[in-house]
């Protein structure tokens, strides 16, 4: 019965490709006690499979190295957080013209912080990020992109619905520019 299920699954995703894709953009931390907060730099580079179910319908499980931050009053310089991030994404392709397609893409993200910058206070003394910050990280992710041949442009919008300070409401955002290669 499961060989019967993983094929039927297999069929369907007979299209499957994997992209390649990388992005820039801004992120901040939002909420009730995000006082001060303004945007940071932000990027990401990672891999996601395009596990299409039919020629309009696809799922989209990824694996991508996402920079998060924000610059703070008080702070001297950028507050940088690394994480590893695995979005699942739900995709509604419409076509475009000449094999080009309009994708729609929404869904979950869960992600852990790799790596924090460290944090210089104005008045002294310093701390990392993630000593301050939680390591967990999930939300929601949308996105619009246009992809024609092998090649994808697009946008997208995360926002955390972890808090990234323990005991308080501030949480990730970021918007971005992606490119990517499909193989």
């Amino acid at each position: 019965m499961a060989v019967f299920a993983f094929s039927a699954l297999s069929m369907s995703a007979q299209d499957a490709k994997f992209t390649l894709k990388a992005g820039v953009g801004l992120s901040s931390l939002v909420g009730g006690d995000a006082e001060g907060e303004k945007n940071a730099f932000a990027s990401k580079i990672g891999i996601a499979y395009d596990w299409s179910f039919s020629e309009s319908f696809s799922v989209l499980p990824g694996l991508e190295l996402v920079n998060k931050g924000t610059k703070e009053e008080g702070v001297d310089g950028t507050i940088n957080l690394m994480y590893a991030q695995v979005p699942l994404l739900a995709a509604y392709k419409f076509n475009a013209g000449n094999e080009a397609k309009l994708v729609l893409k929404a869904g979950p993200y869960v992600g852990y912080g790799l790596l924090g910058s460290d944090i210089e206070y104005e008045g002294g003394g310093t701390l990392n990020a993630f000593d301050v910050c939680e390591r967990f990280s999930a939300g929601l992710m949308a996105g619009i992109s246009y992809d024609f041949g092998q090649l994808s442009v697009g946008a997208e919008y995360s926002r955390g619905l972890t808090k990234v300070i323990k005991d308080t409401k501030v949480y990730n955002q970021a918007f971005g520019v992606t490119v990517g290669y499909k193989f």
